[in-house]
C-alpha cells in the first residue's frame, strides 16, 4: 500500500472519529459476507458505521483524539463501529448482534465521552434506555417536585371542599 493511500485511510478514520459520539471495537472471527452486510445495514439504520481497518492505521487515527484510549485494544483482527447518533442504540445493536453471533464477533470495548468501557460495561450501557427515554425520565424527575408542591398548596382548599361536601351529603346544618 502506498504512503498516500495510508494517509487517506488515516484521514478518513479520523473524520469518522470526529463525527462519532461513540466508537465500539469488536473482534470479527469468520463473518460471512452476508453477515457483514447485515451488520453494516443494521449499523446504518442506527446512524452508525461498521469498518475494518489495519491496526497500525487505526492507532494513528485515534492518537490525540478523545478515542485515544482505544490504542491499547487495537491488537489482532479488529472492527470499528462508529455511532453518529444515539450512542445507546448503536451499543444495543452491537450487543444484540454479538449475542446472536457470539462465535463470530466479540466486543472488546467502547469509548463514550472520552471514557473507555470494557466488554461487561458495554453490555451494561446497552441496557440503558435510548436518548428520548432518558430525556422523558429526566423530565419526570424534574417535574415531580413542582407537581408535589402544587398538590401540597391545593390540599387545604381541597380538604375544606371535601368537608363541606360531606356535611351537605350528611344533612348536617351548615351553621354548625
Amino acid at each position: 500500500m502506498k504512503v498516500h493511500d495510508k494517509e487517506q485511510i488515516v484521514a478518513d478514520l479520523r473524520e469518522k472519529l470526529d463525527r462519532a459520539s461513540i466508537t465500539v471495537l469488536a473482534v470479527p472471527r469468520g463473518l460471512t459476507v452476508a453477515q457483514v452486510t447485515a451488520l453494516r445495514r443494521k449499523m446504518r439504520d442506527l446512524s452508525g458505521e461498521y469498518k475494518i481497518a489495519k491496526n497500525t492505521l487505526a492507532i494513528r487515527a485515534v492518537e490525540n483524539t478523545d478515542f485515544g484510549s482505544l490504542k491499547d485494544l487495537l491488537e489482532g483482527p479488529t472492527a470499528l463501529v462508529f455511532g453518529y447518533g444515539d450512542p445507546v442504540s448503536v451499543l444495543k445493536g452491537m450487543v444484540d448482534y454479538s449475542g446472536e453471533n457470539a462465535e463470530k464477533i466479540e466486543i472488546k470495548g467502547a469509548v463514550l465521552d472520552g471514557q473507555l468501557y470494557g466488554p461487561a460495561q458495554v453490555s451494561q450501557l446497552a441496557k440503558l434506555g435510548n436518548r428520548d427515554t432518558l430525556r422523558a425520565q429526566l423530565l419526570g424527575v424534574l417535574q415531580a417536585p413542582a407537581s408535589k408542591l402544587v398538590r401540597l398548596l391545593n390540599e387545604p382548599g381541597a380538604s375544606f371542599a371535601r368537608v363541606v361536601a360531606e356535611r351537605g351529603r350528611s344533612g348536617a346544618p351548615a351553621d354548625g
